[in-house]
């Protein structure tokens, strides 16, 4: 199901991509700066389980969606968090409008229910909003259960053999 959602999210970005609006020549460097240290910002606000802070970073249809006490309780329950030392690892803004922007992030991602850490790379698109970039919520919601509830790594389930009954009586 992660692997669909990612898909789904990849396929999005490229219909933005493709629209005019977003295209531009170029990022100006402070556009991109901006838009890193958004992203950055709400990564940390996320692993130090500051929700409200997080809530606050969000878009205003996001947070008009989605109440922070209903987003609160969603990352609460959610089985995923950013792995420690791997938040950010890499941050690409690949177009930006006066209004938007579309940036492909790596971070790392881990299952505190089990020793399990995965990098994972997706878009987000934020929004410019009252002078600062937004991002949206549901991106959050959705990567708190990266891992599903039944999710375990690609290593062989070992299973025991079963025990094979011996026969009783003299052994000849």
């Amino acid at each position: 199901m992660p692997r669909v959602l990612t898909l789904f999210l990849i396929g999005i970005g490229v219909l933005i991509l493709s629209g005019a609006r977003l295209l531009s020549a170029s990022t100006p460097p402070e556009v991109a700066q901006e838009v890193e240290a958004a992203v950055r910002s709400a990564m940390q606000a996320w692993a130090y389980e500051e929700y409200w802070r997080l809530w606050d970073m969000g878009s205003r249809a996001s947070r008009a969606a989605l109440s922070r006490e209903e987003f609160t309780e969603r990352m609460r329950r959610g089985n995923t968090r950013p792995a420690a030392g791997k938040q950010v690892e890499a941050i690409q803004v690949i177009s930006n409008s006066s209004d938007s922007a579309l940036v492909q992030v790596r971070c790392g991602l881990e299952d505190p229910r089990r020793a399990w850490a995965e990098s994972t790379e997706r878009p987000f698109l934020l929004r410019l909003e009252d002078g600062r970039w937004a991002m949206n919520l549901w991106d959050f919601v959705g990567l708190a259960n990266y891992f599903p509830p039944d999710f375990f790594p690609s290593q062989p389930l070992i299973v025991p053999p079963p025990s094979i009954p011996r026969p009783k009586g003299p052994r000849g």
